[in-house]
């Protein structure tokens, strides 16, 4: 193997590592990438590492100095180029600064995600709700899968980051909830059968966090039929069995949970993938 493909294959798999980890340590991350600003490749693995950063720099540490110093670190290049500038609409729409670059729409949604988070750690709210919801029907109508794919993903993962995150404050559970129903319609004009069940997971969970159990019992079911109807997987069943634990518990029938947890405990068996059986066991625990 030559030294660039050493190198290539040695960027790919710190970054696989710093994905996994990023959010439990964003500022050694970041410190990284900066390292590596200067000499990052112009393909694939360097734009990925360009998203990395805009995603730890602005959703996670909201620190827009730090990220402008690492995109003028940057090297000129095709695919690197690209990367900055969906960089560049985020920091422009989080200073205010009249009308950001014009991006296309996939890059431009996907973003959106970042700026969302950030907003919210200041306690934007109102601009963070504004910024998530007033796209919808723009993406509803875009002819462009990838476009439709990015809004969807980035409604998901608001609402995953709320549902994670602190309780206590009404504005940002309503917010939450309004994200995981905005990503199960957003899902049904981007997605297949699965991306569609995961938002009913996704919808469920947020819900039962919040104690909501006929809400959280609807969409917590509505997942396992699409399971059951589709003949997915075991895996898949298990975490479609996971979320009705959690929809029966805030609905008050810890029987039925427990039915729903035994399920989980005979699918883990049926997991062939030592790493997904491994992730499937710790939600077990959790659960």
């Amino acid at each position: 193997m030559s030294a660039g493909a050493t190198e290539a294959a040695a960027l790919g798999d710190w970054l696989n590592a710093a994905w996994d980890r990023h959010a439990d340590a964003p500022r050694e991350i970041t410190d990284e990438l900066q390292r590596r600003a200067a000499t990052l490749p112009d393909d694939a693995d360097g734009a990925m590492a360009v998203r990395l950063a805009e995603h730890v720099l602005l959703a996670h540490l909201d620190d827009a100095p730090a990220l402008q110093r690492l995109l003028a670190a940057l090297p000129a290049g095709t695919a690197l180029d690209a990367a900055a500038a969906r960089a560049r609409w985020g920091l422009a729409v989080l200073a205010g600064e009249g009308a950001p670059p014009v991006l296309p729409d996939a890059a431009r949604w996907g973003a959106l995600q970042n700026v969302v988070l950030a907003l919210l750690q200041r306690g934007q709210l109102g601009a963070a709700r504004e910024c998530l919801l007033a796209d919808e029907a723009a993406a509803a109508a875009s002819e462009d899968a990838a476009a439709r794919r990015a809004y969807a993903a980035t409604a998901n993962n608001v609402a995953v980051d709320l549902r994670l995150g602190p309780r206590g404050d009404a504005a940002r559970d309503a917010l939450m909830l309004d994200a995981a129903a905005l990503a199960r319609r957003a899902w049904e004009r981007a997605g297949t059968w699965m991306h569609v069940e995961r938002a009913d997971y996704q919808l469920a969970m947020c819900h039962a966090v919040l104690g909501q159990g006929a809400p959280a019992r609807a969409a917590a079911r509505a997942c396992l039929a699409a399971c059951e109807r589709e003949g997915a997987d075991a895996a898949e069943r298990f975490f479609a069995h996971e979320c009705n634990v959690h929809a029966e518990r805030a609905a008050g029938d810890a029987v039925a949970a427990t039915v729903h947890r035994e399920r989980m405990v005979a699918l883990l068996a049926q997991i062939e993938d030592p790493g997904l059986r491994d992730w499937c066991a710790g939600t077990l625990v959790k659960t």
